[in-house]
């Protein structure tokens, strides 16, 4: 009888572990990094951001002055530099949470190109800022995949994947959950978007402001979807001077 009992609570404790979901895990990770109600409590968030690809006949360097409100994913960027458009005048960019709009040197522009990237770059880096808090939102696709160890770090793995009207592009992402500490220490991404269908690997180093763990200094290159390096040199990204809850005019945002 003894046996008996043992062996069923051995059954349910097994159970009980597998039963974990691919979804739970996220959500515990994202408990582990502040909570994501705690985070949209803070209402908005305005910083300065740099982002420097390889250098190279198509580098790429945005040196901007960001600010979102949460509330509609609202998005807005005062640029120092725009390698991407190639104006050498003052370039701003808004999004109004439906249309995306860019003006050079106090000009709103017309141009269908310019434009694309303007509705890109306010989602995308609303997006990443956003994303772990993101990670719960209706239309994602969660799958468990199985676990990795890394310079001898055990890592849970998630993929996430998007449904079909869930933003503008449909990327894959793949997770490492350290198994400890439960946060996300690194992540798989694609920007179909812009036709990259094969993986970078995103790596980071959190600074808690306002009791939220931020990944606000960031690196990605070329990857395997295992995780293994391909690329030679690092794009990175800075995200600096943080500050969450300031007054913001919603005016902003509107061309």
């Amino acid at each position: 009888m003894k046996k008996t009992i043992l062996l069923l609570l051995l059954m349910t404790a097994s159970l009980f572990a597998t039963a974990q979901t691919a979804k739970e895990l996220v959500a515990q990770s994202i408990e582990a990094i502040g909570g994501k109600q705690n985070f949209y409590n803070l209402g908005n968030v305005n910083y300065d951001l740099e982002y420097r690809t390889p250098a190279g006949k198509n580098a790429t360097t945005l040196i901007a002055h960001e600010t979102y409100v949460f509330d509609g994913e609202l998005s807005h960027a005062i640029y120092k530099e725009h390698s991407i458009t190639g104006a050498n005048g003052k370039v701003i960019e808004g999004y109004n949470g439906k249309d995306a709009w860019v003006t050079f040197d106090g000009k709103l522009s017309n141009d269908k190109q310019a434009n694309g990237v303007a509705r890109f770059l306010r989602k995308t880096n609303y997006y990443w800022f956003t994303m772990f808090f993101k990670l719960l939102d209706d239309g994602i696709n969660y799958e468990k995949l199985s676990d990795q160890k890394i310079n001898n770090t055990d890592y849970n793995r998630v993929k996430i994947t998007f449904g079909d009207k869930v933003g503008d592009a449909q990327d894959t992402y793949v997770l490492y959950i350290n198994k400890q500490t439960k946060m996300i220490d690194k992540f798989l991404f694609t920007v179909v978007a812009f036709g990259l269908t094969e993986p970078n690997l995103m790596t980071f180093e959190y600074e808690t402001i306002n009791n939220i763990k931020i990944p606000s200094k960031r690196k990605y290159i070329e990857a395997d979807w295992e995780g293994n390096i391909k690329g030679k040199t690092h794009t990175i990204t800075n995200w600096t001077n943080i500050k969450f809850n300031t007054d913001i005019d919603k005016t902003l945002f509107e061309n």
